[in-house]
């Protein structure tokens, strides 16, 4: 089967988020990339997302789009670096990174235990000629063996790094993101690194809570778990033990402002069900 010539079927919960913010890859290889998956499994979830919490479609699109905003803040030509990209999915942000940062990129490492022969296949297609995305089909928390994977495919520690963090903490809890990020961390804090986390149902106004809930029963019941989830002081104390500085944090309010400018959907802290943050390590 020719991948330029069909769509490919993927697990639901790797299209979920992807088709969500699908009006984010609206142009270049981007586009050609997301046409090629097939989002017909994940309709009906999607609704039912949609149904119970109706800025679902929105906060999704503001925590992709924040993520190429701080991009914009921590990469330079001048200074260029590795990018990590743990739990990369189906994201095709490494076309993203390529299009728009090439020279501040020195490569790209996306780390994940599926989907990743998907994205090989179609990068090669739209991509032939490149040379600095690394496809490393691991999983994240086999903290034994991640490091020596990333080296095998030409990851150096000793090179400052960028780490993409999207969308995992609240899957995976705090010890095993504090064993992941034990990895990255540096004598100098050169690294960065950039991800979101979900707040405690204390933190969130009393009108956004039936809609989190309906939406955290449906997650868990779709993924078979539960949703972590981490207060503001909470990823502090993490960052802390991992001897690392904060550099930012952001509530999707001031998410939102950065973005537009404006606040017209989320106008108090909380609301947005996540909040943003960066931190050396």
């Amino acid at each position: 089967m020719e991948l330029v010539d069909h769509t490919l079927k993927v697990a639901p919960t790797a299209a979920l988020v992807l088709y969500h913010a699908r009006s984010l890859y609206e142009s270049g290889p981007e586009k050609t990339y997301l046409s090629k998956i097939d989002f017909s499994e994940i309709q009906q979830l999607s609704e039912k997302m949609e149904a119970s919490y109706k800025d679902f479609d929105y906060t999704v699109l503001c925590r992709k789009r924040f993520v190429r905003y701080l991009l914009d803040q921590y990469l330079s030509e001048d200074a260029p670096v590795q990018v990590c990209i743990l739990g990369a999915g189906l994201d095709p942000i490494s076309l993203h990174l390529l299009q728009q940062y090439d020279h501040a990129v020195s490569g790209i490492f996306e780390v994940d235990m599926d989907h990743l022969g998907i994205k090989q296949k179609l990068y090669e297609r739209l991509l032939p000629d490149n040379k600095k995305i690394h496809f490393i089909q691991a999983d994240i928390t086999d903290t034994l063996h991640l490091l020596d994977r990333l080296r095998d495919a030409g990851y150096s520690p000793a090179f400052p790094t960028l780490v993409i963090f999207e969308g995992l903490l609240p899957y995976i809890g705090d010890e095993h993101f504090l064993n992941i990020m034990q990895l990255f961390r540096t004598v100098n804090k050169t690294n960065v690194v950039l991800m979101d986390y979900i707040l405690p149902e204390e933190y969130m106004p009393e009108s956004t809570l039936p809609a989190w809930y309906a939406v955290k029963k449906g997650v868990e019941a779709f993924i078979g778990g539960s949703l972590y989830s981490c207060s503001r002081q909470q990823i502090f104390n993490l960052v802390a033990v991992l001897h690392g500085d904060v550099a930012s944090v952001d509530s999707m309010q001031d998410v939102e402002f950065k973005l537009n400018g404006r606040n017209e959907v989320y106008y108090e802290d909380g609301e947005g069900l996540i909040e943003m943050v960066v931190f050396y390590l």
